[in-house]
């Protein structure tokens, strides 16, 4: 059993992500947890593709959800963002 849940590494302590502007060849900057980006060059709103999470499938994400904005490891708007993701998973 784990002593903590795996998945968490990735809500708590995001990776950066790189990815080109396609409008001006600019690298813009994502966290892990975020869906889009504005390019600092031309203000192009970029996307990224949304990748596996724990809370797609864990059947405790919502508890874990609350629990980690309890302690204050994610803002309230990125609890609602897993929330979401969350329910998408249920279906």
């Amino acid at each position: 059993m784990w002593k903590k849940c795996p998945g968490t590494r990735d809500v708590v302590r995001p990776e950066i992500i790189l990815r080109t502007c396609p409008a001006c060849g600019e690298e813009v900057e994502f966290f892990s947890y975020e869906t889009e980006a504005v390019c600092p060059s031309c203000g192009r709103t970029l996307h990224r593709e949304a990748t596996p999470s724990c809370v797609s499938w864990c059947e405790y994400a919502s508890k874990c959800i609350d629990d980690l904005m309890e302690r204050k490891l994610i803002t309230p708007s990125r609890a609602a963002e897993l929330r979401k993701i969350a329910e998408k998973g249920k279906k």
